[in-house]
């Protein structure tokens, strides 16, 4: 869940809901804090979006045999824990959200102590281990899929489905700008590809071994990863030497504060599985191939691309099964014929949650003055029919 549509959304909804609120609650200001692992580009974000960040170390529960994990369980939890309930004493907030994760768990638990209310929200189908401990002590859970709410038997009644925030404005930037922004005519097919904010050589390598075939017929923005750009640009200057469309290939390691014109600009979208990735691509309509990445924890990007492809608003690709013909065999289908590409993009509509950060600012409040939402029960449905 991007923070910033949240923290925006936050202050346009207590702004509006100011002269309703109770008066022990100070309706002069709202403060934001972030509490959680900082690192110097996370305080750099936040101190841009005017959050106050306090970094509160916490133990990573790693998957695989490691010595760090021993140290993160007896050393950085109980003191992300004792830290996290000091600032906590300190600032003692009205309402914390938490995207999950390991970093969020020495605050909830905080939070928990102090019985302040805590609104979990998880964007993917399947809840991430942090998300799955503090299932029970939330106060309320927002969900990016109905199909996660269904995961949550003991606690359907508290669990609401909101969708994910997505960054504001993204829906307002013309393609054909977009596309001029890279370099390319308003005319030109775009593919835009994505491996993820880490990049996948796996997908790099399929771009570079189609390059020459694809630049013949569409523009292609690809988003390598940091780590591999030099590789891959060197590679692909290689490939496409003397050739007559070169500029038509633009390689970028990672695009943070240009995603959106990027997104903006494609007409075919080739990327991860990320909740994300996904709840943007809804919002801007891409006609899109998704590559799950089938390492992620709990399995999810597969999981999340598989609601995608049974709404039929997305076509997947097992990474198993991924090579030459059946990558250019996608891509050409999507970008050479509308009515598929239409298809796909109509289909996302009911995957797309417009009042996603609203909802989750709105519930934040809520729980904030003391209420506690709850959601109807299918038993007591049933009972209000009868």
């Amino acid at each position: 869940m991007p923070f910033e549509p949240i923290v925006d959304t936050l202050r346009t909804v207590f702004a509006e809901q100011q002269n309703k609120l109770p008066k022990w609650i100070n309706t002069s200001k709202l403060d934001i804090y972030f509490l959680g692992v900082l690192d110097d580009k996370t305080k750099e974000f936040f101190t841009r979006l005017n959050v106050k960040t306090i970094n509160i170390p916490a133990g990573k529960l790693r998957r695989y045999p490691s010595p760090r994990t021993a140290s993160d369980m007896l050393l950085r939890l109980p003191v992300g824990i004792v830290m996290a309930l000091i600032h906590m004493w300190r600032i003692m907030p009205d309402v914390v959200i938490s995207k999950g994760g390991y970093g969020s768990v020495p605050v909830s638990l905080a939070a928990v102590f102090y019985r302040v209310p805590v609104l979990l929200h998880e964007s993917d189908v399947v809840f991430g281990l942090a998300n799955r401990f503090m299932t029970s002590i939330a106060s309320a859970i927002t969900v990016g899929f109905p199909a996660a709410r269904e995961q949550m038997v003991s606690y359907k009644d508290k669990t609401v489905v909101t969708g994910t925030p997505v960054r504001g404005g993204l829906a307002l930037i013309e393609q054909a700008a977009a596309k001029k922004m890279f370099g390319f005519k308003p005319a030109d097919p775009v593919l835009l590809v994505m491996g993820g904010s880490q990049g996948s050589e796996q997908i790099n390598d399929i771009v570079l071994s189609m390059l020459p075939s694809l630049i013949k017929d569409m523009g292609i923005i690809h988003l390598t990863g940091e780590d591999h750009l030099k590789i891959v640009a060197a590679a692909a200057k290689d490939v496409l030497r003397n050739g007559e469309r070169e500029d038509y290939y633009k390689p970028f390691g990672y695009l943070e504060e240009r995603i959106g014109e990027a997104l903006a600009a494609a007409d075919v979208v080739v990327t991860r599985a990320g909740a994300t990735s996904l709840a943007e691509l809804a919002r801007l309509r891409k006609a899109a191939i998704l590559i799950p990445l089938d390492l992620a924890a709990q399995d999810h990007q597969r999981r999340n691309a598989t609601v995608f492809e049974m709404a039929g608003a997305a076509r997947v690709i097992d990474p198993a099964n991924l090579g030459r013909a059946l990558f250019e065999q996608n891509v050409r289908d999507l970008m050479q014929n509308p009515d598929i590409a239409e298809t796909l993009r109509a289909n996302m509509a009911q995957l797309d949650y417009t009042g996603a950060s609203r909802d989750i600012a709105q519930l934040a409040l809520k729980l904030a003055v003391g209420l506690v939402p709850r959601q109807q029960s299918e038993k007591s449905k049933e009972k209000n029919v009868k």
